[in-house]
């Protein structure tokens, strides 16, 4: 209809699929129900169509009938070129032919709007940038990567599938077989029995976070967990907004190449002039383990959560080409993901706001998450220095979205800074130096316990105590 396609002339658009789709929707009410997830008003880029759809989703949520003079009474009337809103009813009506073809009118309206966004987005980029004003083009890439990724989750969010409750009890009790028979697929594995008896390892969806104090070992157990996650088949992406790739892949080598009788530090590794012949075969044989492993870093300081969403879409399409898929992205660490500037000054906010976008991205993208987590300093003034829920740092937000929430603490590390030790400590520490505790702070579907660990931090080794 001429008056429609004039109403707007730039853009990608699909106004005569939205036309269809009103149609459709007067012939068949029903029809609504069908587009509703698929379909907002404002995805419409005829204005009037747009307000239409809206009026007719609110005669439907009210339980009116829609038809053409109860839409008209809610829509009012106004000029259309020529043509009044009841005239431009009727010619919907006239002009629809089915209703079994209404999602597809509405995954094409969707798409154009998509399409309109992402064009609206590059123009505006363009528009700021040749403006004659000097400013930072990180600046103008990042907000374009925060409109671009807005886009992109809505996409996803509209196209999950709905499930019957007794669709998914019947995908329960295959698992519960899979279990009997020893297939079950659980969760990427922490490589430390006991924590994975526990939690059922690292599962799809959940956001995890891994938490302490400084010197507590958050990356070593970081970097473990995601090594055994890898070599059991799951592409992991770590994603290190403090340690650059060396330094990571130093602490890889060492824990790879780790032997009790002579270990090899990721500091003697760094400097390098200690290692001898025999050293070097352990490390070469350690580097080309590591070569077969489905193991990518990330190493750009300073990134938004949208950005880091980016970059694990991204991630998960090259495993698929090299035929992995991604199992696991660990975040080294959430306090230095670079917040929106939505709340810019209000750290509570802005904690907020990162720890429900990395739970909703690990529900995007079916995988679980581990974020890295420094514990408040309130740690240090107790007697029991062993974290609790409520050492969490910045924002109660993280506890809340977290599906389980590990805790670290290491008492060697208290010992190995008293000033003047007592004997009684000396003796402590001699016990103890190799020891990290973790502890099941959290876990929505399981048991809160803790786990004793061997742990050689200056070779980022960790192995359970009890099959040391």
């Amino acid at each position: 209809m001429s008056a429609a396609d004039a109403a707007f002339e730039f853009g990608p658009h699909s106004v005569e699929s939205e036309q269809a789709l009103l149609g459709a929707i007067l012939i068949n009410a029903a029809a609504l129900d069908g587009v509703r997830h698929l379909v907002e008003a404002s995805d419409f880029a005829e204005a009037v169509n747009g307000h239409l759809y809206e009026a007719m989703c609110l005669r439907r949520d009210a339980g009116e009938p829609i038809d053409i003079r109860l839409v008209k009474l809610t829509v009012g009337d106004r000029d259309l070129g020529g043509m009044t809103v009841g005239q431009y009813l009727a010619a919907l009506a006239g002009g629809a032919t089915t209703v079994i073809n209404a999602p597809g009118y509405a995954r094409s309206i969707r798409h154009a709007a998509q399409m309109r966004r992402v064009l609206e987005t590059a123009q505006a980029a363009v528009g700021a940038m040749t403006g004659g004003e000097i400013a930072d083009p990180g600046e103008y890439a990042a907000g374009m990567v925060d409109e671009l990724d807005a886009v992109i989750v809505a996409s996803h969010g509209r196209s999950v599938r709905r499930m019957r409750l007794g669709q998914s009890a019947a995908a329960v009790l295959d698992r519960v077989r899979e279990a009997q028979s020893g297939r079950a697929q659980r969760g990427a594995p922490f490589g430390l029995p006991g924590l994975d008896r526990a939690t059922l390892g690292m599962r799809d969806n959940q956001l995890l976070i891994l938490a302490g104090r400084p010197g507590m070992g958050k990356t070593t157990a970081g970097i473990h967990f995601a090594l055994s996650s890898a070599r059991a088949g799951y592409g992991v992406g770590f994603v290190s907004l403090e340690m650059d790739d060396m330094e990571l892949a130093e602490r890889a080598l060492a824990a790879v190449a780790y032997d009790r009788r002579d270990p090899i530090s990721y500091r003697a590794i760094a400097q390098g002039v200690d290692i001898g012949e025999s050293a070097y075969r352990r490390l070469d044989d350690a580097r080309r383990a590591l070569d077969r492993l489905p193991f990518e870093i990330e190493q750009q300081p300073g990134l938004t959560v949208s950005q880091i969403a980016a970059r694990a879409r991204s991630l998960r399409n090259r495993f698929e080409r090299a035929g992995h898929y991604l199992g696991l992205l660990v975040i080294d660490h959430i306090g230095l993901i670079a917040p929106s500037k939505r709340y810019s000054g209000n750290r509570v906010q802005e904690m907020t706001e990162i720890s429900g976008s990395l739970k909703r991205l690990a529900k995007e993208l079916g995988i679980p998450i581990l974020a890295l987590s420094q514990l408040s300093r309130g740690v240090e003034s107790r007697p029991d220095k062993r974290p609790v829920l409520s050492d969490l740092r910045d924002s109660g937000s993280i506890e809340q979205d977290a599906d389980v929430v590990l805790g670290l603490f290491r008492e060697a590390y208290y010992l190995e800074h008293v000033a003047e030790p007592t004997t009684e400590q000396f003796d402590r520490l001699n016990v103890v130096r190799d020891t990290l505790e973790i502890e099941i702070l959290k876990q929505r579907s399981g048991p809160t316990i803790r786990v004793e660990c061997f742990c050689d931090v200056s070779c980022n080794v960790l192995a359970e105590a009890a099959r040391w």
